[in-house]
């Protein structure tokens, strides 16, 4: 990707999110931190607070398992590539002061300061968190470039400082992957080498290959390259932050080889030149070590030629079985988190299969990232099945944003042996018109919020469970969902949203008038206030359907059913 098609991707995806939330900056900021910072969408809208009195603070994170409170301000130009000086940096120190200590934060909170950044600080329990030791780190992003003068003074800060050549240097991105067929030779510092042959078709070789060798490897930029791996570049953890560290200390290049466990990579086939001090590979996959070579690739202008590291090199065919052991195993020595693991479980692999056989291939139940989407009208990933189920099965709207959650204690009460592949495409649909139709909310910020989304398919839920046919589809659904029927049941939903859009938006105007600040973002997430408006919603349309029975949900169904 050239810098200007990075640019143009950049402005054009900042302005889908700047029609959804806020201005340019917030956009700008959303966006850097589902990107660069790698949280999720849901994370990256929730940290933003930027407006009005918000003291230079545009946005708030905390990493819990890090004990890391991250500031954010971003600044994003109408013109890309501009000069950035220091004077917005210099305002950006001054931040610093009111994450001092404990009293400072008290300080900054009887300040005069916008109702969104209170509440930010008050629910985030930065006072508390500042008390029992949690570091403070500050980030300034823009999209111009810093010039001599910002590098200087960032050079005597502590600021974490993005420009946009930054930015575009740690950029990576998802395209559909395919395996790396173009030959590479590999320079090696020396002809030493472990060379395994288990099989004619299976030989491997074990080589210490120089790092900045490695990036030669297509596909590390848009992770193609590792789309067999079983989870890609996962971002500031621990590890990775302290691999970056490693990586800009050249003194411990030499020693780097003792620290690192090493890559794996699987290929088509490999000619080992000995002589010559080189490695030809092609139909190459990376199987484990996505983390590693992401940071190599941030970092590569801090690479020396004598930063070696462990590369174990097996020629497999490309479908052969082999390659799901080689690399569940080379995986299972590293900490991998309980969402990999359950990409290759009993429970998922058939909930996949039911759902390309009563759809025809046309619904792919995605299971793993770096799966091939192409060709499929529908595609549904696991996260995405484990919200839809939380909402619709379970009640829980509220819980959406901790998806962490559903692989561990909850997993087999969510994937349980009654979900079926019919199950989750109702709630998917009915997702799916809520999304299509999402205008249909008066309120800008809560139209575009998604755990909002998932609270307003739980009040259609409880509308079609207290309707005869309603009912009957959710307990049963496998006669509304294929054929002809799923078209019908599209525009019934839709139908019934229309209706049902209206009393969301009586209750969300009633709602705002009693309380000085709307903060849908932890509303959303909070039991009460969903249960609430639920109740509420569901009340109103059954008085309606009193004095209109042709709103109910069945006669709307019904009627488009002739």
């Amino acid at each position: 990707m050239t810098k200007a098609e990075y640019n143009l991707r950049v402005r054009s995806e900042v302005e889908i999110l700047k029609q959804q939330y806020r201005n340019d900056s917030s956009a700008f900021l959303i966006w850097f931190l589902k990107n660069i910072f790698c949280l999720s969408e849901q994370e990256s809208v929730d940290s933003v607070c930027d407006g009005p009195r918000d003291k230079g603070i545009d946005g708030i994170w905390v990493d819990e398992n890090e004990e890391e409170i991250y500031i954010f301000q971003s600044e994003f130009s109408p013109n890309d590539d501009r000069d950035a000086g220091d004077t917005k940096i210099r305002e950006f120190v001054g931040v610093s002061n009111w994450f001092a200590d404990e009293n400072k934060v008290n300080n900054l909170l009887a300040s005069l300061i916008n109702l969104e950044l209170k509440e930010k600080l008050l629910n985030l329990k930065i006072h508390d968190k500042i008390t029992r030791g949690y570091s403070v780190n500050y980030v300034y992003v823009t999209n111009k470039i810093f010039d001599i003068n910002a590098k200087e003074f960032l050079n005597t800060t502590n600021i974490d400082a993005y420009d946009n050549n930054l930015v575009f240097d740690k950029f990576t991105y998802m395209v559909e992957a395919d395996i790396a067929n173009t030959p590479k030779t590999l320079n090696l510092s020396n002809s030493s080498a472990i060379l395994y042959n288990s099989a004619k078709e299976n030989s491997s070789i074990v080589l210490a290959i120089p790092v900045n060798q490695l990036l030669k490897l297509d596909g590390i930029q848009d992770h193609t390259l590792f789309s067999r791996n079983v989870r890609l570049w996962t971002g500031k953890t621990r590890v990775n932050k302290e691999l970056a560290n490693t990586i800009k200390d050249q003194k411990e290049h030499d020693r780097f080889f003792l620290y690192h466990n090493g890559v794996s990579i699987t290929c088509s086939e490999f000619e080992f030149k000995q002589a010559e001090n080189k490695i030809e590979i092609s139909g190459y996959q990376v199987i484990n070590g996505c983390q590693s070579l992401v940071s190599f690739y941030q970092n590569r202008n801090n690479l020396t030629d004598n930063m070696l590291v462990l590369t174990k090199i097996i020629k497999v065919e490309p479908q052969s079985p082999l390659i799901q052991k080689i690399t569940k195993n080379a995986n299972n020595q590293n900490a991998i988190s309980p969402k990999d693991l359950k990409s290759n479980d009993r429970v998922q692999v058939s909930l996949q299969r039911n759902f390309f056989e009563t759809f025809n291939n046309n619904v792919l139940y995605m299971i793993k990232r770096g799966e091939n989407t192409i060709g499929y009208s529908d595609i549904i990933d696991i996260d995405y099945a484990g919200q839809l189920i939380m909402t619709f099965y379970f009640n829980e709207p509220y819980k959406t944003h901790l998806k962490t959650s559903f692989y561990g204690d909850s997993y087999e009460n969510i994937f349980s042996r009654n979900m079926s592949c019919q199950k989750i495409y109702l709630a998917y649909i009915i997702h799916n018109k809520i999304i299509e139709n999402i205008e249909k909310i008066e309120n800008i910020p809560v139209r575009s919020y998604g755990l909002a989304k998932y609270t307003f398919l739980r009040i259609i839920k409880a509308i079609m469970e207290d309707d005869e046919l309603g009912r009957e589809i959710i307990e049963n659904p496998n006669n509304f969902v294929t054929g002809t029927n799923i078209e019908v049941l599209k525009k019934a939903i839709q139908k019934l949203f229309d209706l049902v859009a209206l009393d969301i938006n009586g209750f969300i105007s009633e709602y705002q008038q009693t309380v000085s600040l709307f903060d849908y973002k932890n509303l959303f997430k909070n039991k009460e206030f969903c249960d609430k408006m639920n109740i509420n919603v569901l009340t109103s349309h059954k008085k309606s359907v009193v004095r209109h029975p042709e709103d109910s949900f069945k006669s709307i169904y019904e009627t488009l059913d002739i």
